[in-house]
Parts: C-alpha cells; sequence; structure tokens
C-alpha cells in the first residue's frame, strides 16, 4: 500500500466520480482504477462498488474513510512541522470560522501573522459553526473560531470574546418595540446551523409571551452583508451580530432596535482545536497572536 493510492481513495469518496478524481489529481482514469484495484488487494476486501452512474463506499470502505483521512492529515503535519523546524519561513495552516469570527475578527489577526511570518500560507474556510466544528472533529482544520459550544468530545473550546445579538432595521424604524409587535414584524433570518441562529432561538424559547410560531420570517440568508443591504432596502428587520453591524449604525445606515421583554442576548466565541491532533508551532504562533488580541479587547 502506498501513500498515493490512499489519497487516490480519499478523493474518489468526495467526488463519487473515476473520471473527476482522475481530473483533480492530474493523472489518468485508468491509473486511478489500478490504484484502488492494488489497494482492494492489499486489504483483500471489496471497497467501492461502481455502476455506470454510481460509486459508493462498501462498508469496508467507510472504515477506511476515516483512517485514510488521518493518514492524510498526518502526512500534512509531519511537513509542517519540519519546515517549522526549519525557523516558521515555510509552510500552510487550514483555519476555520463561522461567519462572524471568520469575517470581522480572524483577518485582521491574520494580517499581523503575516507581518512577521511572510513565508507561511494558509486557507480560511468561512462557513456556519455546525460545519466548522464538522471540520475540526475529522481533522481538516488546525485551528477554528466557532460562536457556540457543542458536546463533543473531539474538539478542545477556549473563549475567545463576548458578542450580543441585536435585531436591525431602516434608520427610520422606531428605536423601541414590544415583544408582540417583534412577532408581527417581517424578519430576515440566518440560516439553520448558524450560531447567531441557535443563540436567539434558544433565548426566544424560555420566553412565555413568546408564541408558539415564532418569528414572522419573510427570508433566510447566510451571508451578513446580504442580511444588512436586504434591511437597508426595507425587506425587515432582522438579527445580527453587534460586532457585524457596529459601522452601518454608527454611520446612520442601519438602526438598533430594543425589543421590551427581551432581555439581552449574549453569546461568546471560541477559539478550537482537535483534541489529541499535534498543534503546529506556527499554529501555536498565531494562537499567542489571537490571545494578545483577546487581552487587548478585554482592557
Amino acid at each position: 500500500m502506498e501513500l498515493r493510492h490512499i489519497e487516490t481513495f480519499l478523493k474518489i469518496a468526495e467526488l463519487r466520480s473515476f473520471t473527476r478524481a482522475a481530473d483533480e489529481l492530474c493523472i489518468t482514469q485508468p491509473t486511478v482504477s489500478k490504484q484502488i484495484v492494488d489497494l482492494e488487494r492489499f486489504f483483500d476486501v471489496r471497497l467501492i462498488d461502481r455502476t455506470k452512474r454510481t460509486v459508493t463506499l462498501t462498508k469496508a470502505g467507510e472504515i477506511l474513510l476515516q483512517y485514510a483521512m488521518d493518514i492524510v492529515n498526518l502526512k500534512k503535519d509531519t511537513i509542517e512541522a519540519i519546515a517549522s523546524f526549519r525557523g516558521l519561513k515555510k509552510g500552510k495552516m487550514t483555519l476555520g470560522a463561522s461567519t462572524i469570527p471568520g469575517i470581522y475578527i480572524m483577518p485582521r489577526l491574520l494580517c499581523t501573522f503575516k507581518e512577521h511570518y511572510a513565508g507561511i500560507n494558509f486557507e480560511l474556510v468561512i462557513s456556519d459553526t455546525k460545519d466548522i466544528l464538522d471540520k475540526m472533529e475529522i481533522g481538516l482544520l488546525d485551528i477554528g473560531m466557532v460562536g457556540a459550544r457543542s458536546e463533543t468530545s473531539k474538539v478542545d473550546f477556549k473563549k475567545l470574546i463576548d458578542d450580543t445579538i441585536i435585531f436591525i432595521a431602516p434608520p427610520d424604524h422606531p428605536g423601541t418595540i414590544t415583544l408582540a409587535e417583534l412577532m408581527d414584524r417581517p424578519v430576515i433570518a440566518r440560516e439553520r446551523g448558524s450560531g447567531t441562529r441557535n443563540t436567539l432561538e434558544t433565548a426566544l424559547a424560555k420566553l412565555k409571551d413568546f408564541r408558539k410560531g415564532g418569528l414572522n420570517v419573510v427570508a433566510e440568508l447566510s451571508d451578513n452583508e446580504a442580511i444588512k443591504q436586504a434591511v437597508m432596502n426595507g425587506m425587515g428587520m432582522a438579527y445580527i451580530s453587534r460586532i457585524a453591524v457596529a459601522g452601518e449604525v454608527a454611520a446612520g445606515k442601519l438602526r438598533e432596535v430594543s425589543v421590551r421583554g427581551l432581555p439581552e442576548i449574549k453569546r461568546s466565541f471560541f477559539t478550537i482545536t482537535r483534541r489529541g491532533k499535534t498543534i503546529l508551532p506556527q499554529v501555536k504562533v498565531l494562537m499567542e497572536i489571537i490571545d494578545k488580541w483577546r487581552r487587548n479587547e478585554k482592557a
């Protein structure tokens, strides 16, 4: 068994296609097929069921998939660790963040990192909290930032900063409304899996006066900039992180709306790492930069 066979297997499992896997790996389809045949001979079991239309993993293939990801991640970590040993002159990090920290916090920290370690490149994946946690659990990320904790035993959480979820409306909207009025207003919501949405729904569910039907949601958007533009153009109110909308509120483009009967909705952001995974030297340096920024934000 060779490492390239494992990498080919992973690419097929990801794309569910021998042809597309061959294209991405820049090898021929017969080479892909031969590598899988060699892998199946090595394990003496069928790993992939293939027909003219579908490619699916067998039960044995599903088992191999978990170990294959660990093998490829270990190769990446080894390369990065040796590169770091040479003085953090070369290397790469894969980072993940939910929307708010990914857009409004992580970029400034990465700029600081790059000023000192120009040779270390990085990939930043921005998605919802659930997806980032899923990616961290299977070892695809070196470090991440999310807007909610989970019960997973595979991820370590460290509190970063607190945030407040607020309601926003166009500038001519009243600055204060009642809970009953809120329930009648058209509201733009975040997508399912969003930490912002989960925190708000948990808070609303605790209110006795909040009706079972919930908010009058007229649209679900996964991008905060799109949400802000939708509110500015009169589609409705929206709930959003105060961090994400501070500039527009200060400029008078949007108004923060207080809701009587609704307590302040706080949540925390966390840095996350994979429990048991070796932390690369460049990741440790980034963690130090994050900690310094956190202390300054609290001061």
